[in-house]
């Protein structure tokens, strides 16, 4: 399911009707950034200077800060008011904005002097959507970076020591990265890019303890590319060497009067020895992995060894075992969550501050007994704003599914998923169970309905996982249970196949008149009378639109609902079970204060997806031919076929408008013969702006951290036993054979269906041959690597 992309919490969706999920104006769809968008990466406080042996300028000792724009609106003036604001301790601060560019040949830089420029940059990285902005001052800025650079010798030479504290010199921009990836906005968002890459370490330099000590110097031995060789240590002084016996880099610290802070007390910095990371460091530890990566985890979530050992490479410049890596990826995980077994222990805790702050709402914990001790079985949680915002302003629909967790802990995650008035996702409960079956979903939905009863008209949509039809037949015997078209077309192919199957199969699906659907499945019976009996067998389940009540007014004949909701929260399923949970919660907190600032921008009587739809239906009514019974009642006529429509019934005998609750296109035609510019009358109250608040007015209350939690003496809860299988645990799921595939795409000119060795097409202007010729992987034996929501659902 991505994270990520550059995601938003808005998500809108819809059904399906074809094997392919398609999209169009109905459809339920992640929100995505407008092209207008752009970021620019703004690096302040540091200097440029010429790398070592190179005529190549580099950005040295600065911190960064990421700014997004509107295109559209942002001006030079806004950059520059915000340069000020770094620079706020200085009395009228005299400096020069720079960028690359791209296009010139030796990478010369380009003064921000004018809003022509500032234009033309934006224009030159416009598919990047991205620029590196650099902000010199009078005292820091370097020599003649305005002009092409020149392999010209400097008169004195760079001193060993400052070469060592720049960044990597393998790129032109400095590595030294504070973006968020996530594409989310955070002015407060600042990094310090010094104290991250390039920790200072000279004679004075205090640490809080030993600890922080040998971190901080094993760190800054593998950026500046040396290892060394402990002389002394013990918890009250520290003295070590280089490891080449030739040189002459010392480094002598001990502890101060305080008897806890560490101050480095003599120091030979300059080193005599020829250094390099390319055959591995021995400080490039398990710990030191772990703490370099801490961040990156952070920001782009869940993040293979084989990717991590790639941006370590690239950005440190230090080649480290893949096993290594993911040892040290696990313990990143273990500093920043705590222990996978240590989140079980406050479940209790967490329960009790749930329903102390969210009166009004179900929380259950489900254990096992064994030997005395309890187990963790189950978690189900359904806040009070979720359930009553379902009951007062969703329909009555309920998507289910359940999906499997990435940690530890082998689990599933279940979820009951409802549908505001704009065709969104309305997250209701979620649960954690042990596994699929009648048991865990049975006690699932009797925890749901303790929550939210049985509204009327309810519908229950499901993808028939393991013991669900009998868990739903047991707990809410008499709602309309639907099954996705998708998922049964899935399973009939492998006994049918073929497009005659296809189409009618999912035409069938598709119509909402009775009698179009039994013409359908009669001529699959002339075909092949062991289809129908294939289906009345095994899909017992309704999933033609021609069975659905009138009450829901939802149309959907997929589970695209739950799939999205999987997606909204893909990221997340590789935390420990606590955190995995309260991290749920945020996101629909988060969603409730969205939603309920979106709505205060609407106007009108109907939300927009209700607008939109009267809008198009509205269109080339022309070739409708009306012929009125009386006042409310008419023959609409089209192409030889006819209608019955009654506007006081609100029906048509196309069913369309029953279902879906909003008019049909037969229905606009006898609206506009009439002459009723009052639309909005004939649409189902559930697609209305006073719904629609009614479903976000409950507030979800915010929490403390779990530091701060009310601690009870109650009894241990212990994480359940780990029946792992044998192999390395999957962490993505195996695709059917339908599914699309992804399509290979050639770097070099950026078309489909063909690599970059075989491309004949013209090269891209954005192509960089030697970039792509010094990432290419080394086939052989010792192969060494030194490279670097949305889902739409259908209608």
């Amino acid at each position: 399911m991505s994270e990520d992309h550059s995601q938003t919490e808005d998500i809108t969706l819809h059904d399906t009707s074809k094997p392919i999920w398609e999209s169009r104006t109905t459809s339920p769809m992640i929100e995505r950034i407008p092209t207008s968008k752009f970021k620019l990466k703004l690096k302040y406080g540091g200097y440029f200077r010429l790398m070592k042996n190179s005529c190549r300028q580099i950005y040295c000792f600065g911190s960064q800060k990421c700014i997004h724009i509107d295109t559209t609106l942002y001006k030079l003036s806004q950059l520059h008011e915000e340069v000020i604001k770094r620079y706020s301790s200085k009395n009228n601060p005299k400096f020069s904005i720079l960028y690359v560019d791209k296009y010139a040949p030796d990478k010369s830089f380009i003064e921000l002097d004018s809003d022509e420029k500032f234009m033309a940059m934006l224009s030159m990285y416009g598919s990047e959507k991205q620029v590196t902005i650099y902000v010199t001052t009078e005292n820091n800025l370097g020599s003649d970076i305005h002009a092409n650079h020149s392999c010209a010798k400097k008169d004195e030479p760079h001193d060993e020591y400052d070469a060592n504290l720049c960044p990597s010199e393998e790129s032109y921009h400095s590595h030294l990265s504070s973006d968020n990836e996530d594409g989310i906005v955070n002015d407060d968002d600042e990094v310090n890019s010094f104290s991250k890459n390039s920790i200072r370490m000279e004679v004075g330099s205090k640490f809080e303890n030993v600890v922080d000590f040998r971190r901080a110097l094993n760190h800054f031995a593998v950026i500046n590319e040396f290892n060394y060789y402990i002389q002394k240590s013990d918890p009250t002084r520290f003295t070590a060497r280089c490891e080449n016996l030739e040189c002459e880099w010392r480094i002598h610290a001990s502890i101060t009067q305080d008897e806890v802070t560490f101050q480095v007390k003599k120091m030979v910095e300059v080193h005599t020895c020829t250094r390099s990371n390319k055959g591995g460091n021995k400080r490039a530890t398990q710990g030191w992995i772990a703490n370099v990566v801490n961040d990156k985890l952070k920001s782009d979530g869940d993040v293979s060894p084989y990717e991590l050992r790639n941006w370590i490479m690239k950005t440190y410049n230090v080649d480290v075992p893949y096993l290594k890596v993911f040892r040290g990826k696990e313990q990143a995980y273990t500093d920043m969550y705590g222990k996978w077994e240590d989140s079980f222990m406050k479940m209790d805790e967490f329960r009790e501050e749930l329903l102390q702050r969210n009166e009004g709402s179900v929380v259950e914990i489900d254990f096992d007994k064994v030997g005395g001790k309890k187990l963790f079985k189950r978690f189900f949680i359904c806040l009070a704003a979720c359930s009553r915002g379902f009951v007062a302003g969703c329909h009555p629909y309920i998507g289910l599914d359940a999906c499997h967790l990435k940690g530890k802990f082998n689990g599933v995650l279940a979820a009951a998923t409802g549908i505001d008035g704009n065709n969104s996702i309305f997250p209701i409960a979620y649960c954690v169970l042990e596994s699929e079956n009648t048991q865990s979903w049975t006690w699932f939905l009797d925890s749901l309905k303790k929550s939210i009863g049985t509204p009327n008209g309810l519908v229950i949509s499901s993808d028939m996982q393991k013991g669900l039809e009998v868990a739903i037949m047991n707990v809410y015997p008499n709602v309309e249970h639907r099954e996705c078209i998708r998922h049964l077309y899935s399973n009939f192919k492998k006994h049918f196949r073929g497009d005659f199957f296809n189409t009618k199969i999912w035409a069938a699906a598709k119509t909402y008149r009775p009698t179009k659907h039994d013409r359908l499945l009669k001529e699959i019976s002339d075909k092949n009378e062991d289809a129908i009996t294939y289906l009345n067998t095994n899909h017992k389940k309704i999933w033609s639109r021609s069975k659905f009540g009138t009450t829901s007014k939802c149309d959907y004949i997929t589970n695209n609902v739950s799939e999205t909701f999987n997606s909204w929260i893909g990221k997340l399923r590789y935390k420990p079970v606590l955190d995995l949970l309260d991290a749920i919660r945020e996101k629909i907190m988060k969603r409730f204060d969205k939603k309920r600032n979106l709505v205060s921008t609407w106007n009108g009587v109907l939300v927009p997806i209700a607008k939109n739809h009267l809008n198009d239906i509205a269109k080339n009514l022309g070739e409708y031919e009306v012929t009125r019974s009386c006042e409310n009642q008419a023959e609409v006529k089209y192409k030889g076929t006819r209608w019955e429509v009654s506007l006081d019934e609100r029906k048509c005998s196309c069913r369309v408008w029953q279902v879906q609750g909003r008019p049909c296109v037969h229905a606009a035609a006898f609206i506009a013969f009439i002459r009723d510019a009052n639309r909005d009358k004939y649409v189902d109250p559930y697609f209305t702006i006073e719904k629609f608040k009614s479903a976000y007015a409950f507030q979800i209350a915010s929490m403390p951290g779990q530091d701060q939690w009310a601690q009870k003496n109650r009894e241990k809860i212990y994480p359940p036993i780990i029946k792992r299988p044998p192999g390395r645990p999957r962490k993505n799921r195996i695709k059917s054979s339908d599914e699309p595939k992804r399509r290979h795409k050639c770097p070099r000119c950026g078309e489909y269906g063909h690599r970059q060795k075989t491309c004949k097409n013209p090269a891209s202007q954005s192509f960089d041959q030697s970039e792509t010729a010094t990432s290419k992987r080394k086939r052989g034996n010792n192969t060494k690597s030194h490279g670097d929501v949305g889902v739409s659902g259908s209608t």
